[in-house]
């Protein structure tokens, strides 16, 4: 079934059941007709009582006329008879029509109230209950890789927890997911993780693709996601699932919920847990390889990092790792460094050990509408998730590290890494010498020359890389940790109706995102880089690691926004609004060296004009100003305009400039290979988009967009050489290597996206994704 339908015919029943009861005049308005022995009310009537509330806000809805909520909520209040008896409209829970045109379907995200597709400037998308059904979907992830310019790595049984998603070739940090309308977003690094968003308590997802900052301020320049959470109505429901599969899949569900106009609530526990214990097969096109030792006594030891206490033979890396190398023959110890010459393509096969995933989910929500103008609604929502971060999938990495160097020779200096010729002469790095990601191989990643055989014996890393039996490839394991997260958000919603064309929308909201993180101590490695016994004797070498890079995060984020919204004539809507957030961060930072407490403020303003010249024209042009209390004032203006020659032509434009502020670990955390940037600037940028849609049939569509964004002083993650590598009072000490981030060029998106959407007696959704091709000016 339809969910967009299902809430247009609620709607449509709402605004009908005044009309066969006593309402006093101000709610009167024109009556749907309906057709004598039929279940459907028919289009045009469900359009003009549409037409009715456009521009409105969601609560400006006429009402029953008996409003007594002392009654309970399984009390049905009895119905006159009408004197012709029109057939009952479809149940709350099903489609009034499901012969209505797809752009008639109604949507809330893109303006923030009730609204007709074909009255919205901005593209949209809804994915429903029943297609989260049909996909076998159970994160958000999966439910939204229907949806044309999104792009998400598979959250379970896939490659990465982690999880990489894309709206209009952005990441998560420059769109905005929400649940019902408020922003999930963590403080500490303003992300969302949208994969780990489960669907049981949602009615759809609806997707708004483009610049929406005009009405959703920072972080969503390629979009908005908005996760709607279902409402009950009925008697109460109570509902047990359980589910098993493979690769140690399981999922527990109840919920329990029902309610009425007055007052409707609703209950659930999910649990999901997914060992993700899948059969993985890589292989990387071409391998790096390192010199072996050296054949000449005499020559040079070039490595700080072999130390005679622990090499007995000190003066060179003679006698280690096997047999001489006959390319390590100079006066120039090379042992450990990169060949020029690439080595031959590897596959690295097993069985995932490292992506473990599990969460447990509680949910509440609670409608209350006292009276006819009045609608109070408070939501809670607890999620415990423990997972394995940065499991299998970043199975090689390039082992070239370039940069600047005062020494002729920066490599041999210890200032970069590239391939050195037998001489021990620099040489250009081809971008092809990967190495296998284990345990030991990242372990050493700066480190390379310290390379030495693995502790079974054998001559494994010196000759290009360990064997793929040697250990298991688990990905980074510079970043690999276990991590215990808690979220708990709660948020108010008052929505006022001052007369029936002028209402006041408010909500207060709370989020906190509690997070420890631990990596396995010991950690063995399969080297003998320490000393131990080159031959092995059964012996595995360990590193003893202090703690993760992030040990402990405390990060809270509150919300206030107050609109509102003067519907000043039938065709014209005004909203005028004011939010409130901080993000404020306790936690350590430098592997738990340190404390630190932060905390960011942004206010704006929004003035939002929605107008509607006629049926066949409809525009939208706004201003938003912010405030920030890091980076100072922004203004991003924004206009949009839809016009329909015909009721299945509808061609539509929007412009806007979009923003997205730095969060608090890219300006203030030291962590692990990461130092802060307190001179972060905000990214600001143009986009802007055109389309059309054809719907040449009820339930036939054709839409198709193109769109261009581009983003000035673009966040980007820049490596380098660790100056303070040697300060044992810098927190960063022994690092080799160390990144920040930085405001670099710009970053441009731009992609044509065609979608065939449709409704079919099976319910099944049919589409076809358009290709993104992204130019990025500055590298991620």
């Amino acid at each position: 079934m339809n969910t967009s339908s299902r809430l247009g015919g609620a709607l449509a029943w709402a605004v009908l059941l005044p009309a066969f009861t006593a309402v006093p005049a101000a709610y009167a308005g024109p009556v749907a007709t309906v057709a004598a022995n039929s279940q459907t009310v028919s289009l045009e009537g469900a359009k003009a009582l549409l037409d009715q509330s456009r521009g409105r806000a969601a609560d400006l809805q006429a009402r029953p006329a008996l409003w007594d909520w002392t009654a309970p909520v399984t009390a049905q209040a009895p119905t006159p008879p009408p004197a012709p008896t029109p057939a009952e409209p479809a149940p709350a829970d099903q489609p009034a029509d499901e012969t209505t045109d797809i752009l008639d379907e109604v949507s809330v995200t893109a303006t923030r109230r009730l609204t007709r597709q074909r009255d919205i400037t901005a593209t949209t998308y809804s994915v429903k209950r029943e297609d989260f059904a049909a996909q076998g979907a159970q994160t958000a992830t999966d439910a939204l890789q229907i949806i044309p310019g999104f792009i998400g790595q598979p959250s379970l049984g896939g490659v990465r927890n982690a999880g990489g998603n894309f709206l209009r070739g952005f990441n998560d940090q420059r769109f905005l997911v929400l649940r019902d309308g408020l922003a999930q977003t963590f403080p500490q690094n303003g992300r969302s993780a949208v994969a780990q968003f489960l669907l049981d308590d949602l009615e759809r997802i609806e997707v708004v693709t483009g610049g929406a900052t005009l009405r959703y301020g920072s972080g969503s320049v390629g979009g908005v996601i908005n996760l709607i959470t279902e409402t009950p109505k009925g008697l109460p429901k109570l509902t047990l699932e359980y589910q098993a599969g493979s690769y140690g899949f399981s999922r527990y569900l109840g919920k329990y919920g029902g309610g009425d106009d007055t007052f409707s609530y609703n209950f659930a526990f999910s649990s999901l847990v997914a060992f993700n214990n899948y059969p993985f097969k890589y292989t990387i096109p071409s391998s790096a390889q390192y010199y072996g030792p050296t054949v000449n006594q005499n020559s040079q030891v070039t490595t700080p990092n072999i130390d005679p206490s622990i090499y007995p033979n000190g003066t060179n890396s003679f006698g280690y790792g096997g047999p001489g190398d006959p390319d390590n023959s100079g006066a120039v110890d090379l042992f450990g460094f990169m060949k020029p010459e690439l080595g031959p393509p590897i596959t690295i096969q097993g069985i995932a050990d490292s992506s473990y995933n599990a969460q447990d989910n509680y949910t509440a929500k609670l409608v209350f509408k006292p009276d006819p103008t009045n609608r109070l609604t408070l939501r809670a929502n607890q999620a415990n998730r423990n997972f394995d971060d940065q499991g299998p999938g970043a199975n090689s990495f390039n082992n070239c590290i370039t940069g600047f160097s005062a020494d002729p020779n920066g490599t041999i200096s210890g200032d970069r890494f590239v391939p050195l010729d037998r001489n021990g002469n620099e040489v250009a790095c081809t971008g092809g010498q990967f190495a296998v990601g284990t345990a030991t191989t990242q372990f050493q990643f700066g480190f390379p020359n310290a390379f030495n055989a693995s502790t079974d014996g054998r001559v494994t890393f010196p000759t290009g890389v360990p064997y793929p039996a040697a250990e298991a490839a688990v990905g980074n394991i510079l970043f690999f940790q276990k991590r215990n997260t808690a979220n708990t958000d709660i948020s108010f919603n008052w929505d006022y109706e001052l007369t029936p064309t002028t209402s006041v929308n408010s909500y207060v909201y709370y989020l906190r995102q509690l997070f420890t993180t631990f990596r396995p101590s010991p950690y063995f490695i399969n080297t003998n880089i320490f000393g131990i016994d080159p031959t092995g004797a059964g012996n595995l070498n360990r590193i003893d690691f202090q703690g993760a890079t992030q040990p402990y995060s405390d990060g809270q984020k509150f919300e206030a926004q107050t609109a509102l919204n003067w519907q000043l004539s039938p065709g014209q809507n005004l909203q005028f609004g004011v939010n409130f957030v901080e993000d404020r961060v306790n936690q350590q930072q430098s592997r738990g060296s340190s404390f630190f407490t932060r905390a960011i403020a942004r206010t704006s303003i929004f003035l939002i004009d929605d107008i509607s010249f006629s049926e066949q024209l409809k525009a939208n042009i706004g201003l938003r100003w912010t405030s920030s209390s890091q980076f100072g004032e922004v203004l991003s203006p924004g206009v949009g305009v839809r016009y329909s020659p015909t009721n299945w032509i509808s061609l539509r434009s929007n412009w806007s400039q979009v923003f997205n502020a730095p969060n608090i670990a890219d300006l203030y955390v030291i962590s692990g290979l990461f130092i802060d940037n307190p001179d972060l600037r905000p990214e600001t940028g143009i986009t802007y988009d055109v389309g059309i849609d054809l719907t040449p049939a009820p339930n036939l569509g054709f839409r198709f967009t193109y769109f261009s964004t581009y983003l000035n002083d673009t966040f980007t993650a820049i490596t380098f050489v660790n100056p303070d590598a040697d300060n044992p009072d810098s927190p960063t000490f022994q690092s080799p290597i160390v990144q920040q981030i930085q405001n670099i060029a710009g970053q441009r998106a731009r992609a044509s996206r065609r979608r065939l959407t449709g409704r079919l007696p099976t319910n099944c959704a049919c589409g076809r994704h358009g290709r993104t091709r992204m130019r990025a000016i500055s590298a991620w």
